[in-house]
């Protein structure tokens, strides 16, 4: 099986003075953003937040499946995900993405919900995509 997803992106003018718009899927949300969207606390978004979002949307979505798969009852999951965009010698990388998830109303021990975090954390889509980059994570039960 295979599922396809749409997103797209236009970028106006130079870098340091231009603007963009992003336009998520088929309800056509767009979000603006521009260079200091990125790289200052401003109005709009950048593609690391956006990826941020994915990040925490799917561990979300990964977590809460292998809790079913155990035969808990899930109550919610509630994910953040901080980016770390880095300048190297040839260029910005992501290097790393800091998931901090917190369960309410579990039916597990807080233990178990780490373990359980940990193998999300590992098998969750976008988690596998940022394989390059550290990710770590901060799990426990609120």
């Amino acid at each position: 099986m295979k599922i396809l997803r749409n997103a797209s992106a236009i970028w106006n003018g130079p870098v340091p003075t231009g603007t963009g718009s992003m336009t998520l899927g088929r309800y056509g949300t767009t979000i603006p953003f521009s260079l200091k969207s990125r790289t200052e606390e401003n109005a709009g978004t950048n593609p690391e937040e956006m990826l941020g979002a994915a990040h925490a949307g799917c561990f979300s979505m990964a977590l809460t499946s292998i809790l079913e798969d155990a035969g808990l009852n899930v109550g919610s999951i509630e994910t953040s995900a901080r980016v770390s965009l880095e300048q190297k010698s040839d260029g910005f990388y992501i290097t790393e993405v800091h998931l901090v998830a917190r369960g309410k109303n579990q039916s597990c021990s807080n233990e178990d919900f780490i373990s359980y975090a940990e193998k999300a954390k590992k098998t969750c889509p976008v988690s596998k995509l940022f394989s390059s980059a550290v990710i770590t994570l901060d799990a426990a039960l609120a």
